[in-house]
Parts: structure tokens; sequence; C-alpha cells
């Protein structure tokens, strides 16, 4: 069952950014992931409701530290996914996120192991690989109007760009001390450092509302997207909780990792999307290193 669960919580992350892209397509990023942020938080606080163990300062201090991390990583991540390709950018995000807490390991005494340190030897070659030029079809079924403006003026070329590449890797480094953070969490604790984290990513994400002075008000057709997303996400979030309790961190960690298969499968579905023969090799040995840095 844990490994059932550690499954479906891949397939759901995924989905989840997917979604979650989508939703960027058609409204201001900002103004999406800051929806996203908020919408998930009341589903978390009936989860801390309902969750036993210790509240501890310090584990909420975490928690709103990778909360900033995250909505920051989450918001450059929807940037990525809006603006580029996404069966390239997907497993790019989630290969440099899972590398940095390897890379923190290492700097704090930590023997990874030979697997880990691999991955990050196969995620140069990946990136290399992913950073080739190629074409690809963004327009999914139903015409221009299903995605919106942002994609329709997008070119393949503008898709491939330096642009996309780096943010998917600033999106990668902010979600991996996410991970950082969230795993200074001490064992036993409660579901309200989810929520001090969630809490502050909304508060970040509605700073940055009022910094920018990006409308609030999201087009209907960017609703069901961005709902999708945080309900997707929030039920990633607490299946792979409850698999970790009940298996093996290493083992949950892999079947988790693969969450951007899902979202590539997603891309090349829905969104027709075509690659270049070095890209789809740097997409399956993305895949490959995300698998081996999870053992990490």
């Amino acid at each position: 069952m844990p490994f059932v669960m550690a499954m479906l919580s891949s397939v759901l992350y995924g989905i989840a950014d997917f979604l979650g892209g989508m939703g960027s397509r058609r409204g201001p990023v900002i103004a999406v992931t800051a929806w996203f942020q908020f919408t998930g938080v009341a589903f978390l606080v009936l989860y801390a409701l309902f969750t036993p163990g210790e509240t501890r300062p310090a584990d909420l201090a975490w928690g709103a530290a990778a909360g900033v991390a995250g909505g920051l990583g989450v918001t450059l991540l929807y940037n990525a996914l809006a603006s580029g390709t996404v069966s390239t950018a997907a497993p790019m995000i989630a290969m440099v996120a899972l590398t940095v807490p390897v890379l923190v390991g290492l700097a704090s005494g930590e023997r990874p192991g030979a697997l880990p340190l691999f991955g990050i030897a196969l995620a140069v070659v990946a990136v290399v690989l992913i950073s080739a030029r190629g074409h690809a079809a963004v327009e999914p079924p139903g015409g221009e109007d299903a995605v919106g403006p942002t994609a329709r003026n997008a070119t393949p070329a503008s898709k491939d760009s330096t642009r996309t590449l780096l943010l998917a890797i600033a999106s990668g480094v902010l979600i991996g001390f996410f991970l950082v953070f969230l795993g200074r969490v001490a064992p036993g604790a409660s579901g309200w450092p989810l929520v001090a984290g969630r809490a502050t990513a909304t508060l970040c994400l509605l700073a940055l509302l009022f910094a920018t002075r990006t409308p609030a008000r999201l087009p209907r057709t960017a609703l069901p997207p961005m709902l999708g997303a945080a309900v997707t996400d929030v039920s990633a979030n607490v299946l792979y909780l409850l698999a970790v309790q009940r298996a093996p961190l290493s083992l949950v960690a892999t079947f988790v990792s693969l969450a951007p298969a899902t979202t590539v499968l997603l891309a090349q579905v829905v969104l027709r999307e075509r690659l270049a023969p070095a890209q789809r090799a740097g997409v399956a040995v993305a895949l490959v290193a995300v698998v081996l840095l999870a053992q990490g």
C-alpha cells in the first residue's frame, strides 16, 4: 500500500506541474502561483488539524523558510513551463532540485553513495542534450484559444531559449533548498510546519503581486487549471507523507521522483510537443538522473 500511495503521489505531482504551467499560459504567472499557494493553505490546515505530532518553534521556522524557497521556486517553475517546452523544462527542474540536497549533504560531510554522484554526472550530460535546439508544436487540440495569447505568440526558437533554461535551473535550485529546509523538520512533527510553509509562500507571492502591480484577478480560463494544480499538489503531499511513514524513504523517493515523466507524457499528448532527437535523449537521461539522485 505505501508504494501504491507513492506512485499515486508521483502521478499527482506531475499532473499538478502540468496544470500549473497551463494556468500560467492563460493568466499572469505570479497571480496564478499566489492563488495556487493560497488554495493549498486551506487543504493543509484541514490536514494539520487531524494529524498527530509535536509542533516545535524550530520546525515552524524551517517550514517557513521552506515556504519562501518553495514559493519562489514554483513561481519560476510555472514561468518556465508556460514560456518553454514542457517536455524539457519539467525533468530539468526536477533534476536540479534533487541535485541540491545531495550537494548540501556533501558540503556537510555526508556521503550519499555512488548512485547519487553518478546521477549528478548524468545531469550534466542531460543539460547539454536538452540545450540542443529543436522544434515543438505546443498548440493543444481545440485551437489557439485553448492556451491563450502566451502560447499563441510563442515560437519554437523562443521556447528553447537560454532564458527558459536559466528559469528551469533557478527554479530547480530554489525547490532544492525547499527540500533541504523541509528536511530539517524533526521526525514526529505535526502538520503545522507544512501549513507555515504554505502560508509563508502565499505571503511572499502576495508581496510580489503588490511590488509588480500584477492584477490579482485571474482570467476565467486560468481558474480550472489553477484549482486542479492546487488540489493535485496538496493530495500528492499528503500521499507522500503517508507513504514515508510506512516505507523506507529511499524507496518512496524513487517512485515520487518519476513525477516529471507524467508531466512529459501530458505535454506529448495534450500539447503535441515534438523534440529534436538530442533533446529526447536528454529527457531520457534526465529522468534516469532524477531516479539516481533520489537515492541520496
